[in-house]
């Protein structure tokens, strides 16, 4: 008894495993995100670099420097990311 229910369970635990994971991994129509001119701080503020997006969760770099985006004009410290 115990094989057949361990024969059932198994399954249906792999096919609710892999619902979950197509749902999260697919992203939100809410989310949007743009390409923006990013900036550097090298030798000098606000250096203009690669452009990015405003959404992600890996921080965009050029040259080994994090790019941000320009903040009113002020300076740039709005972080920039990779899609």
């Amino acid at each position: 008894m115990k094989t057949l229910k361990l024969n059932w369970i198994l399954p249906s635990l792999v096919v609710v495993f892999a619902v979950t994971a197509a749902f999260t991994s697919v992203q939100s129509k809410n989310e949007t995100s743009t390409w923006e001119q990013g900036y550097v701080h090298t030798t000098q503020p606000c250096k203009k670099s690669i452009q990015c997006n405003t959404n992600g969760l890996i921080q965009c770099t050029s040259n080994g420097n994090l790019v941000f985006a320009m903040d009113g004009s002020t300076g740039c410290d709005r972080p920039l990311y990779f899609n």
